[in-house]
């Protein structure tokens, strides 16, 4: 035997050549299974790639070849590899879980916020209904509950251009009649369900005062008076502030203390949908031109249309 020895510089298996010439070949550790060139301690590597006969290689002393040792290796190795892909798969999920439980968590500022905002909305649709239903169902009830107005005061504001006779017990508001702002009234009934609006408006006497200055002398049955175009251009207006606005039937051309006096009938909706009913007056002076809206829930219109006419028939100019 030449003497020669090797290691393994994977496992440190020591191996004992029977010839020099293996020197420098690569062959597989019988140990480890790792591929290694053979190279004599204290020497460098060959280059060589020729794997040499198994016969060729001995391995000494207590590192001699033993199947059994080598099976209890690889099992030992196996187990180690499958321990550590379990110990990293066992972390991974663990990681996993928490990534999922973390996520899944809401944050609790939002929470609350998200149940109040919904707790608002639901309440606002409860309200919207109930107020829908209240507001259709409005003038049903209200003709069971209210009664027509039978006793009438006097309104007579110390600054303004009109004065009137309206349902005693209303709430009464007024304005105006100096400074260049048109005088203007408001009636409201106990319930306020019924309102009576007086306003003057100073584009109409314009118009107005334009009118009758043209129609003087012609003969009233082939030209309609000025009161009634105003009228209509007032319609324009009030097409526009009240939702819905259509007018019943033709307008009305009558006398009142304030001159040539024109109403027409009209309809419209509230906020939620209810149908109210009322009168559109438009009169005119030589001095002043006033607009005047009666309007209550449907339901009440023929049972408070007296009052209205009573409004109408008793405004004057002052």
């Amino acid at each position: 035997m030449s003497g020669l020895t090797v290691t393994c510089p994977h496992c440190q298996t020591k191996v004992r050549l029977k010839s020099s010439k293996m020197l420098g070949k690569k062959v597989n550790c019988r140990s480890c299974e790792t591929p290694f060139v053979l190279k004599a301690d204290g020497q460098k590597k060959s280059q060589s790639a020729r794997r040499p006969k198994s016969e060729d290689l001995e391995e000494s002393g207590a590192n001699s070849y033993d199947p059994e040792r080598i099976r209890a290796r690889r099992l030992k190795k196996r187990k180690s590899t499958s321990g550590s892909k379990s110990v990293a798969k066992d972390s991974s999920s663990k990681k996993s879980k928490s990534s999922k439980k973390s996520d899944s968590q809401i944050p609790l500022p939002l929470l609350i916020g998200g149940c109040v905002l919904g707790l608002c909305v639901t309440a606002g649709l409860i309200y919207f209904v109930y107020s829908m239903g209240s507001s259709l169902n409005s003038g049903a009830t209200a003709k069971k509950k209210a009664a027509a107005p039978v006793k009438f005061a006097k309104f007579e504001p110390e600054v303004g251009d009109f004065g009137c006779e309206y349902p005693e017990g209303w709430t009464v508001k007024n304005g105006g009649g100096k400074g260049g702002v048109q005088s203007w009234a408001q009636f409201l009934s106990p319930d306020e369900s019924t309102k009576i609006s007086i306003r003057g408006n100073m584009t109409g006497a314009a118009l107005g005062g334009a009118g009758i200055s043209m129609t003087q002398g012609a003969d009233a049955d082939e030209i309609e008076p000025p009161v009634v175009d105003i009228h209509r251009l007032m319609k324009i207006k009030f097409s526009d502030d009240y939702p819905n606005y259509e007018e019943i039937g033709a307008h009305q051309l009558f006398k009142t203390k304030m001159g040539d006096t024109c109403s027409s009938i009209f309809t419209t909706k509230t906020m939620f949908g209810g149908k109210q009913k009322g009168y559109r007056v438009t009169l005119l002076t030589g001095r002043v031109q006033f607009n005047l809206i009666c309007l209550c829930d449907e339901g009440l219109f023929e049972q408070m249309r007296p009052t209205f006419d009573k409004v109408v028939q008793t405004i004057h100019e002052k």
